[in-house]
């Protein structure tokens, strides 16, 4: 474990509460131009670092976008994030928040998606990504200490590495970065952030399957002349480790040649990844990605040879039943994941984005990582409900690249949108569907893919115990009993035969 690299030197204490602009504060000063405001979400405060963000002469430097997610704790169960753990980590990054000579984020916000805690910033390519790895790691600690005092469930949940090892990949909490662009004649750059949770990376398929590929959902790819006309490149990953380790020769009953084979596979992070180019390649795009074992990971768009140009959009496609813990590899959770995108100008408008979701469809994940549900489209710093459903957030990001500085936020899928209609819609079809099939598959996944295995495995292993291999009965030529016998006395053709005990 490296140096802890981050915050004011010894004996200067934290940074003060005064050198940071709020968007709480945006108006003072100001006259009021609406006597008041109806409340219609539950907008982050955006934290903004003073002496960098108005600085008169801001440099003209490579930023970078960083999303970090994880589940510390949450309130009755897994519904929600305790307003105190969010504050707890929100001090802790803006009280250490310095590497060097510079703030690590310029700007940043602090959210919750159900009961999963987000800490999203702009940062400086001059500060080093395993610096702010770990200030996030030791924040999303504080929180779970927090999490714990207050008695909720699960605290430090999603923090399954035993120890911070230099980056936070594999150690349990979903981390994006997204390069923004560098460029002289424009300073804004509209980014989406979306996060899930109860639920997994191949739910943010829809996103990428529909937004980028499909007319109907975009219509920029058919009269926008941007870099949009040209379509893009998509980056699919093969997360299901556990396949790939079988498909090279391990036993799928053998636990230790499978525990052997997926960390050789996991050794180097490497992953297993396909590129292939939208439109040309549609088939085969929608193909993969129909199963939970491919995500699409990264999108780029495409110059004028047809070629990788920028990247403008990443999601956590990571997997934590992939990842070895002191536990071995046992399945950890639907994985949660987040994801940033940009949006306007060579990229989906943030309602073409969004609009897949409006046709409610189904993901893996919900109450106990265990069903398909119907996702929830809601506010951010929602809460989840009935059963612990899917619940998905996505907030749009005004950034200006020059000074680093988040300047406002946009709600998605807000209150008092049509977005009501689709949660209304996708409320009934879950509650239909879960009540017709309760335990049974399509609400079930497949034994492999539940979350919680132990239980069902303990139950499974004790009635395979108690199957008989037998020949199956049969009957003879006169239509009763088993080969080489008479039948019952008194039967007749057509009778049913006698119950077997």
């Amino acid at each position: 474990m490296g140096a802890q690299r981050y915050g004011l030197p010894a004996g200067q204490g934290p940074i003060e509460p005064t050198e940071y602009h709020q968007s709480r504060d945006e108006l003072a000063g100001l006259p009021q131009t609406t006597a008041e405001k109806v409340p219609v979400t539950s907008t982050p405060n955006i934290f903004s670092y003073r002496a960098y963000v108005f600085a008169r002469n801001p440099a003209l430097v490579q930023r970078y976008i960083k999303a970090t997610k994880a589940d510390v704790g949450g309130v009755g169960g897994h519904v929600v994030a305790a307003d105190e753990v969010k504050s707890v980590i929100a001090k802790y990054v803006l009280d250490n928040n310095w590497c060097g000579n510079e703030p690590i984020f310029t700007s940043l916000i602090v959210t919750h998606t159900g009961d999963d805690v987000a800490v999203t910033g702009i940062m400086a390519e001059t500060v080093e990504m395993a610096v702010v790895d770990r200030l996030m790691w030791d924040a999303l600690q504080e929180g779970a200490r927090k999490a714990a005092e207050l008695g909720l469930y699960g605290p430090g949940q999603d923090l399954v590495a035993d120890a911070f090892t230099g980056n936070l990949r594999g150690a349990g909490p979903a981390s994006v970065a997204l390069p923004l662009p560098v460029r002289k004649d424009n300073a804004s750059q509209t980014v989406l952030v979306s996060f899930a949770d109860k639920t997994e990376p191949m739910a943010f398929n829809y996103y990428a399957t529909g937004a980028y590929l499909l007319p109907r959902f975009n219509t920029g790819l058919i009269v926008a002349a941007s870099k949009m006309k040209r379509g893009y490149l998509m980056e699919i990953v093969d997360l299901d480790t556990k396949a790939q380790a079988i498909e090279a020769g391990a036993h799928p009953r053998d636990q230790r040649a499978l525990d052997g084979k997926m960390e050789e596979l996991a050794k180097g992070l490497q992953e297993k990844v396909i590129t292939l180019r939208a439109p040309e390649d549609l088939y085969d795009i929608e193909g993969l990605t129909r199963a939970s074992r491919f995500v699409i990971a990264r999108i780029w768009s495409r110059d004028e040879k047809g070629e990788r140009d920028q990247l403008g959009y990443v999601c956590s496609a990571e997997r934590l039943h992939n990842i070895k813990t002191k536990k071995g590899f046992t399945y950890g959770g639907k994985d949660d994941p987040v994801l940033l995108a940009f949006a306007q100008g060579d990229w989906p408008a943030p309602g073409e984005l969004t609009s897949p979701w409006a046709a409610a469809p189904m993901v893996a994940g919900d109450c106990r990582g265990s069903h398909n549900l119907h996702i929830l489209p809601m506010p951010i710093n929602s809460q989840t409900s009935y059963w612990s459903g899917p619940i998905l957030s996505a907030i749009t990001l005004s950034c200006n690249i020059h000074t680093g500085r988040i300047g406002a936020i946009s709600d998605q899928f807000a209150l008092g949108t049509p977005w009501d209609e689709v949660r209304r819609r996708a409320s009934e079809l879950a509650i239909q569907f879960r009540l017709a099939h309760g335990v049974k598959q399509p609400a079930t996944l497949h034994e492999d893919e539940l979350e919680y295995q132990e239980g069902w495995k303990e139950r499974r292993s004790r009635l395979e115990s108690r199957f008989e291999v037998r020949p199956p009965l049969t009957f003879g030529g006169n239509g009763h009993g088993a080969p080489g016998t008479a039948p019952p006395a008194g039967a007749r053709r057509g009778d049913r035969p006698a119950k077997i005990d």
